[in-house]
């Protein structure tokens, strides 16, 4: 009988969600998936076009389309130069972003900006690494990184200017979003500067994960971390103001963020900020609030942010990602963010596909889908990334197992973020 009263609950739940049909699906695409160096303009927006009519055939209806990368640009900027996929840092001959909004809302796509914060690591002339080189953070001793360089996020200066980088996109383009990433201080210590980093170890420094091994030695202050600088040595203590380092650190960062925010209100309120959170907000190891300072919770809570995007790349089963939203509290989400639900602003869930895939747990994606469906508060998807779908060509079959209707975005309360119908 409780069998049956299950299967019963399941199939309302289901039939009530399909009934709202409001829900945000998304990839992230980066930027070596969507441009090559090597090609011309004309193969790069054939490209684009592929990724696009691609997400459109998954019935999804966004994208968190990367534009800035270690403080290069992939579009004109004002403030900084051309990538290194974007014809080796030189004019592409056409505007990727530009081309890429055009191409998005031709299919009733909402294109999201995906901007990397902090982390700076090129020294291409032009970058902030290289034109202020006092902005990199430094570790206990005064030392500056050497590598996989992070601007401070205690800088009055470095929030200025990332803010004016993230204002000529909002001001010049038909953007739905800006996504931000790396919007935290950074997980770096004295031996991440022996060592150029592999490609995979590229994607996990974007996507936030860590070995475990790592974690104690993040979350110790002599651990030589990279997280003071120049006006805010360890040698000077606590800065004024705070009772701990923690407290600081993350105070700088959600101020960025909320003066980001503040920006894009007076311009275009329909702009939806979103950040891509650690997965773990508070809780066990690898986490946003203790080990890189990232309060993505009161951000959302306090309204800094319209929709919140964690990466949700440490797990991998459907019970593992209910536990994780409501199932496990206090170590879950619902139990820190309740304010923000009730205001009605957008949690989506961001399950690691490439995890999936190196885990051998590709089929776990429709029971993943389907089981955070159940939470009440959840409006949506983003899938990280779009190049590991696309090895998989799992976009027909997404909207065969699990994105059978094609649906809207749910619109954030009116009262709270005025926003325009969404294209298409």
């Amino acid at each position: 009988m409780l069998k049956k009263l299950i299967i019963l609950f399941i199939i309302l739940f289901q039939f009530a969600w399909a009934k709202n049909n409001q829900e945000f699906r998304a990839v992230w695409v980066i930027t070596w998936e969507y441009i090559n160096p090597d090609w011309s303009a004309s193969q790069n927006k054939a490209k684009i076009r592929q990724i696009l009519d691609n997400v459109k055939k998954a019935n999804m209806n966004a994208v968190l389309w990367q534009v800035r990368q270690s403080g290069t640009a992939y579009y004109p900027s004002s403030y900084e130069p051309w990538g290194y996929y974007a014809n080796y840092h030189n004019d592409p001959g056409f505007d990727p972003l530009k081309y890429a909004i055009e191409e998005a809302h031709k299919r009733g796509l909402e294109l999201h900006a995906w901007f990397n914060v902090y982390h700076v690591a090129s020294t291409w002339p032009g970058t902030p690494a290289a034109e202020h080189p006092a902005w990199i953070c430094t570790n206990e001793d005064g030392q500056f990184m050497t590598a996989h360089r992070c601007v401070s996020p205690g800088l009055d200066e470095v929030r200025a200017y990332t803010i004016q980088v993230a204002m000529e996109i909002v001001r010049n383009y038909d953007i739905d979003g800006l996504h931000l990433d790396f919007v935290r201080w950074n997980e770096y210590t004295e031996d991440d500067m022996k060592n150029a980093p592999s490609m995979m170890e590229q994607v996990n420094e974007m996507d936030g994960m860590e070995p475990e091994q790592r974690l104690q030695l993040l979350k110790t202050e002599g651990s030589k971390r990279y997280i003071y600088d120049v006006e805010h040595p360890a040698s000077g203590g606590v800065p004024a103001g705070f009772d701990t380092w923690g407290d600081w650190r993350r105070w700088g960062v959600t101020e960025f963020v909320r003066q980001l925010h503040d920006s894009i209100q007076a311009v275009k309120p329909y702009v939806r900020l979103s950040p891509a959170a650690l997965g773990k907000y508070n809780w066990s190891g690898w986490n946003g609030y203790y080990v890189v300072f990232q309060d993505a919770a009161l951000w959302f809570n306090k309204g800094y942010i319209e929709q919140l995007t964690p990466m949700h790349y440490h797990w991998t089963t459907a019970d593992g990602f209910y536990g994780m939203l409501k199932g496990s509290c206090p170590s879950c989400w619902e139990q820190w963010i309740t304010e923000g639900i009730n205001a009605k602003r957008l949690y989506t869930v961001g399950p690691g596909s490439y995890v999936l895939d190196d885990y051998n747990a590709w089929n776990n994606h429709p029971d993943i889908v389907k089981k955070s469906r159940t939470v009440s508060w959840v409006d949506g998807f983003q899938f990280f990334s779009y190049g590991t779908w696309a090895k998989h060509d799992y976009f027909a079959d997404a909207a065969k197992l699990f994105f059978q209707n094609k649906t809207k975005i749910r619109p954030i309360d009116p009262q709270i973020t005025p926003k325009p119908e969404s294209p298409g």
